[in-house]
């Protein structure tokens, strides 16, 4: 198991937007592009903005699990 560091500089790659409604339970993300932390952090801050019934958050994507390890 890896630890996620806490500490995020605004040059890591590989983040998403995720967002969620903020008064009743339908979520999700912007899978089209990914970019770096800085810029999706940027972008969050322009949605959250824009979309007062929203609330936006940069979130790192998880690599797919290596299932062909467990099973060879």
């Amino acid at each position: 198991m890896v630890a996620e560091n806490l500490i995020r500089r605004d040059n890591d790659s590989d983040y998403i937007i995720a967002w969620k409604l903020k008064y009743d339970f339908e979520t999700g993300k912007m899978k089209d592009n990914t970019m770096t932390y800085g810029e999706a952090r940027k972008k969050c801050e322009e949605l959250n903005a824009g979309n007062p019934e929203k609330t936006f958050w940069p979130e790192k994507v998880k690599p797919a699990p290596e299932w062909h390890i467990l099973y060879e």
